[in-house]
């Protein structure tokens, strides 16, 4: 803010005070002879006072030169310097240093003029007036005392006095927050899964699938994965569009499991298939025979002020393979949907003001759940997010991507992008991971009548896998010697 530079007897105050002058010139009043008290009291209304620091009234003389960091006069009538203004730059210094997000206090007023002056120092300021301690000849424009010659009522400084710098200055640290521990946090710094890193070796171009162990489901053990029906999930049934209930699935998937990896990433591993040696499948009519799902999870903890979508990691690899029957299993409609999600088509959407242009990809729908939630002995809050959420399904876009290869198709679905609440959550949930029994199958979501009930794209068992236990990715796509 800066100070009135026009000259006070252009300045509204000086106007209205002259018309005021004018209009009592012009009334006739008796003229009372000058005397030494009448003299006395002009030199008062001429004379300022202000408050010193030891609490005394100091008077000012107008010769002095007038100190720009003194605050409005009039607003010393009740209540000490501190009640009566506040400096705006050491409230904002102490707002940064304290880390905290605070809005200008309800009792002070910037916009009309009266910044620094709180509510009850304004009523006193009223009261006063009414009282006749401050002359009517002597309104709120005239000189403030801060600028000479100033029309403008008085502002608050925008430079804190030496005091107050050094009362900021000598405040222990104790007081005073760092800003840097919210909005500079580094979680490469002193990550813990640094030392699980530096213990793992690098695996080239492994064979696709030898990494987790195989076990049927009958058999309780961890650290494995399992085959299990698609009709296990619920999926949009037959009347869905009328009912809005959901259905067993039909007991028919397009592809089934025949191998899952985990590898630890230091950062994204993106078509994550041309890295691992991938077994020869001979092609099954106009669909690919090998289906590749990696799932991307960050091991980095989530924050508010980074987008960090990029990091330490695990990459949990699914491969299936094409059903010999699933020309005869599954349904024409189906089978299209399956084509249309390979070749990126796009489909036209009805909604508002004018139809819209979507990929065909984001149809796809991950359904899953955990089947072994009395185990895991969770607090009453996080039984009730179970029981909110479990077998949810959720479509994976945006943060999905799709690659082709030689008779294989890819899904990476990267959980480094998911939402600061999502993020969270799951980062909660990952030291339980050894202990959880994950339900895992993609869908693609049917939209018309003709395209339910929805079919099983693919689906897994995944046994309290331990990703601690396994390997780092090697990036070398050649194949070793």
């Amino acid at each position: 803010m800066g100070a009135c530079i026009s000259a006070p007897r252009a300045c509204v105050g000086d106007r209205l005070r002259s018309k005021k002058t004018k209009k009592k010139n012009k009334k006739t009043t008796p003229i009372t002879p000058v005397t030494s008290r009448n003299r006395r009291r002009v030199i008062r209304r001429r004379v300022s006072s202000r408050r010193s620091s030891d609490g005394s009234m100091e008077r000012i003389d107008p010769s002095r030169p007038h100190d720009r960091s003194f605050s409005n006069p009039i607003y010393q009538v009740s209540g000490s310097i501190e009640e009566a203004w506040f400096d705006s730059v050491a409230i904002f210094d102490s707002d940064i240093e304290e880390e905290e997000y605070r809005s200008v206090p309800d009792d002070t007023f910037s916009v009309s003029g009266f910044e620094g002056a709180s509510r009850s120092s304004t009523a006193s300021l009223r009261d006063s007036i009414h009282d006749g301690a401050v002359e009517k000849d002597e309104g709120l424009l005239d000189n403030c005392g801060i600028i000479p010659s100033n029309c403008l009522p008085c502002l608050a400084s925008t430079v804190p006095s030496v005091e107050k710098r050094n009362s900021l200055i000598s405040s222990p640290p104790s007081a005073r927050k760092k800003v840097t521990s919210k909005l500079s946090f580094k979680w490469r710094e002193g990550n813990s899964s640094a030392a699980l890193f530096s213990s793992k070796s690098f695996l080239q171009r492994p064979v696709a699938g030898l990494q987790v162990p195989f076990c049927p489901v009958e058999k309780k053990m961890l650290d494995c994965w399992s085959s299990i029906e698609p009709s296990s999930f619920k999926v949009r049934g037959e009347n869905y569009f009328r009912d809005k209930k959901k259905d067993f699935a039909p007991n028919h998937a397009a592809y089934y499991p025949f191998g899952v990896d985990v590898f630890l990433t230091q950062r994204k591993i993106e078509h994550i298939a041309r890295l691992v040696e991938l077994p020869p499948a001979n092609s099954l009519g106009k669909l690919p025979s090998i289906l590749v799902v990696s799932v991307q999870i960050p091991l980095y903890p989530a924050a508010i002020f980074q987008n960090e979508t990029d990091g330490e990691g695990i990459s949990i690899v699914l491969y299936f393979k094409l059903s010999e029957s699933y020309e005869r299993d599954l349904p024409s409609h189906f089978q299209e949907s399956i084509l249309k999600l390979i070749n990126d088509e796009v489909e036209k959407v009805k909604s508002f003001p004018m139809d819209t242009i979507v990929p065909f990809r984001e149809r796809l729908k991950i359904l899953g759940r955990v089947a072994n939630v009395e185990d895991l002995h969770l607090s009453a809050p996080e039984r009730k997010l179970m029981q909110a959420y479990n077998e949810k399904p959720v479509l994976s876009r945006p943060q999905h991507e799709f690659y082709s290869g030689e008779n294989y198709f890819e899904i990476d679905i990267d959980m480094h992008r998911f939402g600061y609440i999502s993020r969270k959550g799951f980062g909660a949930f990952l030291d339980r991971l050894k202990l959880c029994i994950l339900d895992v199958g993609l869908t693609i979501q049917g939209n018309k009548a003709e395209e339910l009930p929805e079919q099983v794209l693919c689906c897994i068992r995944l046994n309290g896998i331990e990703y601690k236990n396994y390997q780092q990715l090697g990036l070398n796509q050649e194949p070793p010697l």
